[in-house]
């Protein structure tokens, strides 16, 4: 094959991972994205299914752009080793960049989710446990099976910077709970 023919199929393998990316962006119905913001969203499993169809679309789409812009470089590519050996060198650039950008941008992420919690004061974490325990994670607290919710609830809300949760009133239930249990 010939460097202009490198170029012809670069530029193909850049246009169909065009079309993946594109067609991977999912753009949501008006009333989908109302419902959503209403906190009313409605129950299937489609979303899961079109997430799973975008995944593999996204990596489709990159690695036929990638192969096509090394196609394009292999067409261009003047035979000098110089030339390979800088690109090289931006590549290992561009890679360490990335990996000294990571820490940064998860430590800004939890001072956010750390900002976003301490306004929203009342957020009750004990009605979706498993958000609760992504959150803690995130911001590295431990859950073992032997802690109680409450217990890791307090933790979560600790690292999150926010107030102790105000002890609710004991309710009847709690009260004959206590006068059964045996001393």
């Amino acid at each position: 094959m010939d460097t202009a023919s490198f170029v012809v199929v670069g530029l193909t393998c850049n246009v169909v991972g065009v079309f993946f990316l594109a067609n991977s962006i999912r753009f949501r119905e008006p009333m989908r994205a109302l419902e959503e913001a209403m906190g009313i969203v409605r129950a299937g499993i489609g979303k899961t299914q079109d997430t799973a169809l975008n995944s593999m679309q996204v990596v489709l789409g990159f690695v036929f752009l990638t192969l096509g812009f090394v196609l394009q470089a292999a067409g261009h590519w003047d035979g000098e080793w110089l030339t390979l050996a800088a690109s090289a060198g931006i590549v290992v650039a561009a890679t360490a960049v990335y990996f000294c950008g990571a820490y940064p941008s998860r430590r800004a992420f939890k001072k956010l989710l750390r900002e976003f919690f301490q306004r929203q004061a009342g957020w009750s974490f004990t009605d979706d446990m498993e958000l609760t325990k992504e959150i803690g994670s995130i911001l590295g607290v431990p859950y073992s099976g032997e802690m109680t919710r409450d217990v890791y609830v307090h933790q979560v809300r600790q690292a999150l910077g926010m107030p102790p949760q105000p002890q609710r009133a004991p309710t009847m239930a709690d009260r004959a709970r206590r006068i059964a249990l045996p001393r």
